[in-house]
C-alpha cells in the first residue's frame, strides 16, 4: 500500500512466469501494468513520498537485481549499473513458454531455453526436460544456472508445469493427488512425444531430470515409460513411497497424505506409485546425486535405486555430498555435479 493509501501494488503467480500491476486502492482496478520482461519480479516497498517502489527482478539474461518502478506509469529504472561482465561472455539464450496438450485436453506450460538460433538452424539438440520439486511447486521463467550451463553446453533445456504444479489454479494443482498420480504419469508422456516432435530436438537423445519430487519422476519415467527416455539425472529423489514416509520428517509425512496416500491404510495405491517396484524396467544410463544429511529425503532412497542398478548392470554413477542435506548448495559441490553430469551426459547420450 502507497503511503497515502491511494495505490496498491500487487504480484501476480503465473504459474511459470510472475507479474506486478498498480491498482486504485478504492476501486481495485488497474491504473498501470509493471513493464517487465519475461521472468520473476517481486515488488517490496514504496518510497516515503510514494513516488516509486523497489522491485527486485530476474530473467533468463541476467540474475536478481535491484529497480525502481514508477507506479503512475509501471517504468522499471535500474537502481545500480555496476559493469558484470562475466554476463556479456555468456551465449545467447533464446527463452519462451509453450503449451502442450495432455491426454484430456488439459493445458500443459512448459518453459524452453534455446541456444540462441536453434529454431533456425537445422540443427538436432539433445534436449534436457527437468521435472520441478515440490510436488506442489513450478518453474518460473528466470535466471536459471542449470538452464544457462546446459544451454551452453548446446543441449536444449526445458522446465514443464504438468498438472500438480501451483500458480495455474487449486483445481490444477491438486490434479496429481493420490489415483490422480496415474494422470500425471500421462503428462510426462505427453511431454516427451511433443518434445520429440519438436524441430530442434533430437529424438533420440532426450534425456529425464529433476530433483527432490523431481526426482521422483525421473524414476517414476524411467521405469514407466522406458523406451521414451535416453538417460536420466535424479537427484535427492524419491524411490521408495513405503521407506521414504516411514523416516522423512513427520510432519512432511503428514502432509503428503492427501498427495501420496496413507502408509498405513494405502499401501496398495503407495505400492502402484513407488518407482523401486518397477526398478528393473530401467534400462538407460542413470546419474544420481544425494546429500549425506538429507533430513527430507534420506540418502537412503538414493542407495535402494543404485543399489538395483548395479546389481542389473545398468549404467549408472552415484555423487554422494558429504556437507549437503536436501540441497546443492555449496559451491563446491554444485561444480562438481554439473561437472560430471555433463560428462556423464557426453560419455552416454552425446
Amino acid at each position: 500500500m502507497s503511503p497515502r493509501g491511494d495505490r496498491l501494488a500487487i504480484e501476480v503467480d503465473e504459474g511459470d512466469r510472475s507479474e506486478a500491476r498498480i491498482l486504485d486502492a478504492r476501486t481495485l482496478k488497474v491504473t498501470a501494468e509493471v513493464k517487465t520482461p519475461l521472468g520473476y519480479v517481486a515488488l517490496m516497498d514504496f518510497s516515503e513520498d510514494g513516488a516509486r517502489i523497489s522491485a527486485i527482478l530476474s530473467t533468463p539474461a541476467a540474475p536478481t537485481d535491484v529497480f525502481a518502478v514508477d507506479p503512475a506509469t509501471g517504468v522499471l529504472e535500474p537502481l545500480r549499473k555496476d559493469a558484470r561482465p562475466g554476463l556479456d561472455g555468456l551465449p545467447p539464450l533464446d527463452a519462451s513458454i509453450a503449451t502442450v496438450k495432455a491426454f484430456d485436453g488439459l493445458s500443459l506450460p512448459v518453459i524452453a531455453y534455446l541456444p540462441g538460433g536453434a529454431r533456425t538452424s537445422g540443427k538436432k539438440l539433445p534436449v534436457v526436460v527437468e521435472f520441478h520439486g515440490g510436488p506442489a511447486g513450478s518453474s518460473s521463467v528466470a535466471w536459471d544456472v542449470f538452464a544457462r550451463f546446459f544451454v551452453s553446453l548446446g543441449y536444449a533445456y526445458l522446465q514443464p508445469n504438468v498438472r500438480g504444479s501451483t500458480g495455474y489454479g487449486r483445481a490444477y494443482e491438486m490434479a496429481d493427488n493420490r489415483e490422480k498420480r496415474a494422470d500425471w504419469l500421462k503428462d510426462l508422456e505427453s511431454v516427451n512425444a511433443w518434445v520429440r516432435a519438436q524441430p530442434w530436438a533430437d529424438p533420440d537423445r532426450v534425456i529425464v531430470m529433476g530433483g527432490s519430487y523431481g526426482g521422483y519422476a525421473v524414476l517414476m519415467a524411467l521405469t514407466r515409460q522406458p523406451a521414451a527416455w535416453r538417460a536420466g539425472v535424479d537427484y535427492v529423489g524419491i524411490a521408495n513411497l513405503f521407506t521414504f514416509l516411514r523416516s522423512t520428517d513427520q510432519a512432511i509425512r503428514v502432509r503428503f497424505v492427501d498427495e501420496f496416500g496413507d502408509l498405513d491404510r494405502d499401501r496398495a495405491l503407495l505400492e502402484q506409485f513407488s518407482p523401486l517396484r518397477d526398478v528393473e524396467k530401467i534400462a538407460s544410463p542413470l546419474y544420481v546425486y544425494a546429500g549425506q544429511n538429507d533430513p527430507r529425503v534420506p540418502r537412503e532412497e538414493s542407495d535402494q535405486v543404485v543399489r538395483a542398478l548395479r546389481a542389473q548392470g545398468v549404467p549408472v554413477e552415484y555423487q554422494v555430498a558429504a556437507n549437503e542435506g536436501h540441497s546443492i548448495d555449496h559451491v563446491e559441490n554444485r561444480i562438481e555435479f554439473l561437472t560430471r553430469v555433463a560428462r556423464f551426459l557426453d560419455d552416454n547420450v552425446k
